[in-house]
């Protein structure tokens, strides 16, 4: 493999049990909730951090930095890893052109340098010290920092399609500093930069929708555990688990139990463990991965879910969306969105959560006591045996 590929295991100091990867030009976001052990993953993958018990192996474009049974470890200075810190860290005593030269390997020239700056857009910038540079260029200048560290050898200022790296570009929370514009164009920038440069780059966010927004694959980290890892759009929809749900913040997270109906659909009945009498069947798609009867927690997509005015005629079938028909208890709005908690009418002790927009809410004319009807599409709904430790 042409990219990254991390495995790494450890007890202490901090429990360690991360195993991803990431290919040349792709850009994987690890996501988590703050001390869940991102950075410090990070830091595994640059050498700056090595655990005395730790196991496994980390590879970068068939070079080998760690393999601790093979007993290799490379020094922070022989991993061509380039470092994007939260803060920038840039020297302020220092012109822009002379932070990234200082971070330069052997080969490289000023006239090198200045041809990388210039292929950044920073040519107007090189003389200018971190004081004089905004929060976006500073950014810019801490990119081209790190990129300075994965080249081997010179980037020619004239390369019309991406130059493909053997080192990976680290970027720790690198736009959590800077103002909403500056982040937009920062984001600008990077998708930029992708176009230039082929190399690994690992995001740590815990901004989810950062995460969604920029990353082509996610890895949800908690408690230095890497859960789950897939699409951006996949992992938030069908989480592996409950937890995954939690950290991913999926509002509409339920029990319940699996039935099979025809072949290829099944039922899945919501239930309220308090008052076990009263359900609710909604359609789902059966993949014959659940057993008859097995209890579940399931979450709910709400995009995949139309809302209806309570009087409009819908014509269901067994294949179809599950109509539910539901009353509004509270409606509090936020702009273009309203955020809606609703009641089910065949389970009033459940309620769920809807982003509506406002516009819609205008349209059907309805607020908060009054009731509507839910289309609930089967592929909005993904269903979880419930496990030990679910």
């Amino acid at each position: 493999m042409q990219g990254l590929q991390v495995q790494l295991r450890s007890a202490s100091p901090i429990r360690l049990a991360a195993e991803f990867d990431c290919g040349a030009g792709e850009l994987v976001a690890l996501v988590g909730p703050s001390g869940s052990g991102k950075t410090s993953m990070l830091r595994a993958i640059a050498g700056l951090w090595t655990p005395a018990d730790v196991q496994g192996h980390i590879r970068v474009a068939g070079e080998t930095w760690l393999d601790t049974a093979a007993g290799v470890q490379l020094s922070p200075q022989e991993r061509r890893a380039g470092l994007v810190f939260q803060q920038y860290a840039l020297f302020p005593h220092m012109t822009a052109h002379a932070n990234v030269a200082l971070a330069s390997g052997p080969g490289w020239t000023e006239a090198d340098v200045q041809a990388l700056l210039n292929r950044l857009g920073l040519a107007a910038l090189a003389a200018r010290r971190p004081s004089q540079l905004s929060g976006g260029q500073q950014q810019r200048v801490a990119l081209a920092r790190a990129l300075v560290r994965v080249m081997p050898t010179p980037l020619a200022a004239s390369a019309s399609s991406a130059t493909r790296l053997s080192g990976v570009l680290l970027l720790d929370e690198p736009f959590s500093a800077v103002d909403a514009p500056t982040r937009q164009a920062l984001y600008r920038e990077l998708a930029a930069l992708r176009q230039k440069v082929s190399v690994p780059m690992v995001l740590v966010t815990h901004d989810l929708a950062e995460a969604r927004r920029l990353a082509d694959r996610v890895v949800i980290v908690d408690a230095g555990q890497t859960l789950q890892t897939g699409e951006p759009a996949r992992v938030f929809a069908s989480p592996r688990n409950a937890r995954v749900a939690e950290l991913v913040g999926i509002q509409n997270h339920f029990e319940g139990r699996f039935f099979k109906d025809q072949p290829g659909w099944g039922r899945l009945r919501w239930t309220d463990a308090a008052q076990p009498e009263q359900c609710v069947d909604l359609s789902v798609v059966d993949k014959n991965k659940i057993d008859e009867g097995t209890p579940v927690t399931w979450v709910m997509n709400g995009e995949e879910v139309d809302v209806l005015a309570d009087g409009d005629a819908v014509n269901i079938t067994t294949q179809g969306p599950t109509r539910l028909r539901c009353q509004l208890l509270e409606v509090l709005s936020l702009g273009e969105i309203s955020l809606c908690t609703l009641s089910p009418e065949s389970l009033p002790s459940q309620t769920l959560t809807l982003n509506l927009t406002t516009r819609l809410l205008g349209r059907l004319q309805v607020g908060a006591g009054d009731w509507v009807q839910l289309l609930i599409a089967p592929a909005a709904l993904h269903i979880m045996p419930v496990r030990p430790g679910n």
